[in-house]
């Protein structure tokens, strides 16, 4: 009897438990507005994916595009942080979340942008829409052209903001691709996506992406909620050199949403290659993105370069040896002049050193940018034969990034170098500047 007892009790907790198991597991899938994506940011490998090419409406995370399309007129020189920026009755109107912006007030560039990054303030991102591209509507065409650019195919934006618009779809593979490209095309504005609080005008404004500071390694990037999307959220988490970038759409609340959230990246993290991989961008973008933008001389903080990394192809050992376990960092102005001086060459007239260089990749890890240059470096690609490879390490958002970069080059050569090596599967692109 006690044998049949222990049976029965077992019984009805299994009707109980896995009913409730089963509910969740299938709760995702049976979410129309659900999706997911997650993967390598370093690589650009996709960890793990549901529903990831659903076209959904993205409510906040359209800021992410809004603060991109900022930050590349800021290194162009069109603006600075410090420009004053007129809010207009337009953006004065907006409905919350917002600063509370009056018409005909100014606000900084700086502050828009992390009223977007931390507040994600709607009046906010309509000031910089209408700064950069004269109206919401002309902007949202910006918007939607650069998505095509960086190979985000399924999306349209209609609005500088988010809020629900007939049309203004996109997907988490595409938000994780924008989301990538914030990271590794403006490292020196990425901070703007850590704070945990941000202060205008007297009042202090909680950060709505509730991980940082409570996932280990969260730094970013942006949430976003209406009631046609559901609880949205892109968030980058680094971890022992290593990055990854999740994104779901359609939570069922802020909570659940960050619950799960926290679950697919501990995947992805658990799914990583055990070190370092070499870049690949197969099998998540048909056209390689380059590791980063080339940066203005102000793009990055200002203090001293130091470069470091490997010497030319085919360097005498004396070269080489300059760079030491004990002592990384050479500087590496005139390396390539300094070879040329102790290297016979084998053609008569070597080509005149040029002020153009090849930039291959912009990491926080040293060990990968040292990597892809050993990768493109194998090649021996004949444009690069007589350019120098470096890694220079800048300041960025008070954390070193490492500028894998072929120098001493016309701009001819940058430009044909980097076509060479985009057809061979490296990623690049041609800038100017020696360093």
């Amino acid at each position: 009897m006690r044998m049949v007892s222990r049976m029965t009790r077992l019984f009805w907790v299994l009707c109980l438990v896995l009913p409730a198991l089963a509910f969740h597991a299938t709760d995702a899938a049976a979410n129309s507005k659900y999706a997911s994506i997650v993967i390598d940011a370093n690589t650009g490998q996709v960890l793990r994916q549901r529903n990831a090419d659903k076209r959904l409406y993205p409510a906040s995370l359209t800021k992410m595009m809004t603060l991109y399309m900022a930050f590349d007129a800021i290194e162009r020189g069109r603006f600075t942080l410090d420009s004053p920026l007129t809010v207009s009755r337009v953006a004065s109107n907006e409905p919350a979340s917002k600063l509370g912006l009056r018409r005909g007030s100014t606000i900084l560039m700086r502050d828009a942008l992390q009223a977007c990054a931390t507040k994600s303030a709607n009046d906010a991102a309509t000031v910089l829409a209408e700064a950069l591209g004269g109206s919401k509507a002309q902007f949202a065409k910006m918007m939607t052209r650069k998505a095509r650019q960086l190979g985000m195919r399924h999306t349209t934006f209609r609005n500088p903001h988010g809020l629900t618009a007939r049309g203004q779809k996109s997907t988490a593979r595409d938000m994780a691709i924008l989301g990538r490209r914030l990271f590794s095309d403006f490292p020196e504005h990425y901070g703007m996506f850590e704070r945990k609080r941000f202060k205008y005008g007297g009042r202090n404004y909680r950060a709505t992406n509730k991980l940082l500071g409570k996932y280990r390694g969260a730094d970013g990037i942006k949430t976003g909620y209406t009631r046609a999307s559901g609880y949205n959220l892109v968030a980058s988490a680094e971890r022992d050199g290593r990055r990854v970038i999740g994104v779901i759409y359609g939570g069922k609340s802020s909570a659940s949403r960050n619950r799960h959230m926290r679950q697919i990246l501990d995947e992805g993290f658990t799914k990583l290659p055990k070190r370092p991989a070499i870049p690949t961008w197969e099998g998540f973008s048909e056209t390689p993105i380059p590791r980063a933008k080339p940066l203005r001389d102000n793009g990055f903080v200002s203090e001293p370069v130091v470069v470091a990394a490997a010497a030319p192809v085919e360097a005498p050992a004396a070269i080489s040896a300059m760079r030491t376990d004990s002592d990384p960092w050479v500087v590496a102005n005139g390396l390539l002049a300094l070879q040329r001086m102790i290297v016979p060459q084998a053609e008569a007239a070597p080509a005149p050193m040029g002020d153009w260089a090849v930039q291959i990749g912009a990491y926080r890890n040293l060990r990968q940018a040292e990597d892809i240059l050993e990768k493109a470096k194998a090649l021996q690609s004949p444009q690069l034969s007589r350019a120098a490879p470096v890694v220079n390490r800048r300041n960025a958002g008070g954390r070193p990034i490492y500028r894998a970069r072929f120098l001493g080059l016309a701009k001819g050569q940058a430009e044909n170098a980097c076509r060479s090596l985009s057809r061979r599967g490296i990623a690049c692109f041609a800038v100017k500047g020696s360093s």
